[in-house]
């Protein structure tokens, strides 16, 4: 019951400004098991100190039990239960201190005294209508930078600030805990909506640039995500259970809508996505040979740690980077010469890519894998270039060997080879993430390891390119990506963990923002798992807990984290004092592979993909 009081502050433990401790009473005397606070209630002690009268808010965060009395010799109960001696049960709670105001008349200011609640203070429960204000969403609302992120204890919303999400004050945001019990894809989707939706219901600058922000998301694991514009069968089955939820966040439970389905091709040259269960509506994606040499990709094609071992493999590939680059720009400049490229605004991929499909096959270039192998062989240019870079025979021998390898790593299906004599809006395999509001997911799922670390890196390094050149590109960028521990390892990881790195620690000021997600967050690279300023919790283990990487969460969040139940996160950002524990409603859009709500029974029409 809000406004109940709830006992008072105790001098049995001692306090300070920013923690407090209250013995907990009841309403009639002998009922003093009778307590109506629990933890994660919102309290507030008013005061009087020197500077005039303080209000400060808490929340209280753990709640003990004892007797009060001199009971030491082991049959505390025995005693106090048979009145032996005076004994009483009391109870302490725990109070973290969340905001504290300096009160002159009606008015609450924020430049408040650091002095601990006076000794014998009454506290009480906080009501609804003051819970805004005693967590500083109040703040937030009035500033146009409050995102709904889920429902507190007491069935209110909480929020978390804008300006730590998209840049002005921090950015990324990263979700750790177990598998299939922490919900990581769930809440994460759960947040994009969020965006989504109260983006179009708000006014305010953040919330202008985020309506049209862009949001790229992987799929990894079958085709769970490519079913987000369906209703979800098991959430329609409990429709009502959730609804009241998704009306107190302001936000409608319902599919995504403005949203593109990628998946690569099922056999090299095919334009036919490798997709099971989603058979419309899915468009094929792929690398040229123009973007992969632009964007120094060729990296990503080999083994990381062969790279690191191998200091003349290494070089052998960046020398083949540089050849293949200063082709590229050669070839540029004679089509600039020569007129076939007239809009200099355009990237040299850009423009090489519509000269080559207008008129056919005019760079001395290799346009696919097949090409660069038979480039590196007896009489090829690129051959000649790295043997006078003084490559020896036998790293390219191994160079060869391993572009083959990639062939049947399924990078023959990535490095796509542009069609010849064709427009060029006749055919396309390019990714077009780059549409406000949109949700683009990629399936990455049916590919090998390294060619899904190829995709993840080709993407990100494509979103920065396109920020780095286009400074009216102010709109957020999105990009959520489970297993990050496997694509940025604490340890190694080449070249994608260089791009993470520097998408981590530039992207901020870029608006590009990491949504991360994985079991343990331990395992994440640090230079990337410190630059989130938005952490989210699910259930995890102990021994996890225990690691610096979960320092931000008290030994309460710690106990309360390995506790937590499917659709319970613990969230935390530095506009917050302390986490907050949320729940979160059932996603109503589908995030399994063969769970959307069917009720006719309809099939998929006929086949058709996007070319």
């Amino acid at each position: 019951m809000s406004g109940r009081k709830i006992g008072v502050v105790t001098g049995i433990f001692q306090s300070s400004p920013y923690e407090f401790f209250v013995r907990m009473t009841a309403e009639k005397p002998g009922e003093a098991y009778k307590v109506f606070a629990q933890i994660e209630d919102v309290v507030k002690v008013e005061y009087l100190t020197g500077y005039g009268t303080v209000v400060t808010y808490g929340m209280i965060v753990d709640i003990q039990n004892r007797w009060d009395g001199d009971l030491r010799n082991g049959y505390e109960e025995e005693v106090a239960l048979e009145k032996l001696k005076p004994a009483y049960p009391i109870y302490i709670a725990k109070v973290k201190v969340t905001r504290s105001f300096l009160k002159e008349g009606n008015k609450l200011l924020e430049d408040a005294p650091e002095i601990p609640p006076n000794i014998g203070s009454p506290v009480f429960l906080v009501g609804d209508e003051e819970i805004d204000i005693a967590l500083g969403f109040d703040e937030l609302k009035r500033k146009n930078v409050a995102l709904p992120v889920g429902l507190l204890k007491n069935g209110r919303p909480a929020y978390l600030d804008l300006r730590y999400i998209l840049g002005d004050n921090g950015a990324h945001i990263n979700v750790s805990g177990q598998s299939g019990v922490a919900a990581k894809t769930s809440y994460t989707t759960f947040l994009v909506k969020s965006m989504i939706e109260t983006s179009s219901k708000n006014d305010g600058d953040l919330m202008r640039e985020l309506r049209e922000a862009r949001y790229i998301i992987f799929n990894v694991k079958g085709e769970s995500l490519l079913f987000l514009d369906r209703i979800s069968k098991e959430w329609y089955s409990e429709r009502e259970k959730w609804d009241e939820m998704y009306r107190v966040l302001g936000i409608e439970p319902k599919p995504f809508e403005n949203v593109a389905f990628y998946a690569p091709s099922r056999e090299k040259g095919a334009y036919i996505p490798d997709v099971n269960k989603r058979l419309i509506g899915v468009n094929v994606y792929g690398w040229d040979v123009f973007d992969i040499v632009e964007m120094n990709l060729l990296e990503l094609m080999f083994d990381p740690d062969e790279m690191t071992r191998n200091q003349n493999f290494q070089l052998a590939v960046w020398s083949l980077q540089e050849h293949l680059s200063q082709r590229m720009e050669e070839m540029y400049q004679e089509f600039l010469k020569e007129g076939y490229i007239v809009d200099r605004k355009k990237l040299p991929s850009e423009a090489l890519r519509e000269v080559v499909m207008k008129k056919g096959e005019v760079v001395d270039l290799p346009l696919d894998l097949d090409g660069l192998i038979k480039d590196l062989g007896e009489g090829g240019r690129t051959r000649e270039y790295l043997l006078s870079e003084h490559v020896q025979k036998q790293t390219i021998g191994m160079l060869i060997r391993r572009l083959k390898a990639a062939q049947k790593m399924d990078f023959d299906r990535l490095w796509v080879k542009p069609p010849l004599k064709v427009e060029p809006w006749q055919t396309n395999y390019r990714i077009d993430w780059n549409v406000p509001g949109r949700v683009t997911v990629i399936d990455i799922s049916k590919l090998r390891e390294r060619a899904q670390a190829f995709v993840v890196g080709a993407i990100l390094s494509e979103v920065m390119r396109e920020k780095e050149r286009n400074s009216g590109f102010t709109q957020p960028v999105f990009i959520f990506l489970d297993e990050l521990n496997k694509y940025a390892p604490r340890h190694g990881g080449g070249a994608l963990a260089n791009i993470f790195r520097d998408v981590a620690e530039r992207g901020r000021s870029f608006r590009v923002i990491l949504i991360g997600a994985e079991q343990t967050a331990s395992e994440v690279d640090y230079r990337v798992i410190t630059q989130a300023a938005t952490v989210v919790v699910g259930r995890q283990k102990g021994a996890e807990l225990i690691k610096p990487e979960y320092s931000h969460l008290t030994e309460h969040y710690k106990r309360k984290a390995a506790l937590l139940r499917q659709g319970e996160v613990i969230i935390d950002q530095p506009f917050l004092n302390l986490p907050l524990t949320v729940k979160f409603p059932l996603p109503a859009w589908c995030t399994r592979e063969g769970g959307w709500h069917n009720p006719e029974g309809k099939t998929w029409e006929d086949e058709e993909f996007i070319i």
